[in-house]
């Protein structure tokens, strides 16, 4: 948390996060979507409490990038790293959720999606971030502000939004247009209780991929951003 508030890039991130919260507004006040583009409440619905978690998540471990070469010779175990992040998106989630509460205003069946969609966001999409941000080997400069900032962007960020947003929208279409309303939503709340009571197992295949990658991360990460 001191670390996110201490520099401009992380907190500009933490601050847009809530922000996010009001993002389903824009679609939960316009029946269109109810009415002709459900699967774009679920798109909504995953923003309102995820902003944290896709903000934040999708550069892990690009925050370190500049101590973290130093980091990994402190004989710091990869698994109480990544079970730190995980921590961090998963409270900050819970924290988001709780002020979604008032778009019960707008329904029940508005609020169970905000609630599939925090269910999917600390199951599914924490874990899959982490596995992703494997992958990263761009360096953020932590001092830069981050509004209009693509500094750490790479093919890989644009690649992971299709599985943390595309999946469930996908699931939640299907389930709602042959099944129904509630199946669409359990569908999605589902996968996230799965990916919790595996993650274990996924942080497991997560370290390894870290460890295995580790030298060619801090190469990277030395390179001029």
């Amino acid at each position: 948390i001191r670390l996110i508030w201490r520099n401009k890039r992380t907190k500009t991130v933490f601050l847009m996060s809530f922000a996010f919260v009001l993002y389903g507004l824009i679609f939960f006040t316009n029946p269109i979507y109810k009415e002709k583009m459900p699967a774009f409440l679920i798109f909504a619905a995953l923003f309102t409490t995820g902003g944290f978690v896709i903000n934040y998540g999708q550069f892990i471990p690009a925050w370190e990038s500049s101590f973290y070469r130093m980091l990994m010779t402190q004989n710091l175990r990869y698994r109480l790293f990544l079970e730190s992040k995980w921590s961090l998106m998963v409270v900050i989630t819970g924290v988001l959720y709780v002020l979604s509460i008032p778009y019960l205003y707008f329904g029940l069946d508005i609020f169970l999606m905000i609630t599939a969609g925090a269910i999917f966001n600390i199951g599914f999409n924490t874990l899959f971030l982490l596995y992703a941000g494997s992958f990263n080997r761009k360096r953020i400069d932590l001092n830069k502000s981050g509004f209009g900032n693509t500094q750490g962007t790479s093919a890989t960020q644009f690649l992971i939004m299709i599985p943390v947003l595309g999946i469930p929208m996908f699931i939640f279409y299907l389930l709602n247009k042959f099944v129904g309303f509630n199946a669409g939503v359990i569908g999605i709340a589902t996968i996230g209780v799965l990916a919790l009571i595996f993650k274990n197992y996924f942080m497991n295949l997560i370290e390894k991929k870290y460890i295995k990658d580790k030298y060619a991360t801090i190469n990277a990460f030395n390179k001029a951003a």
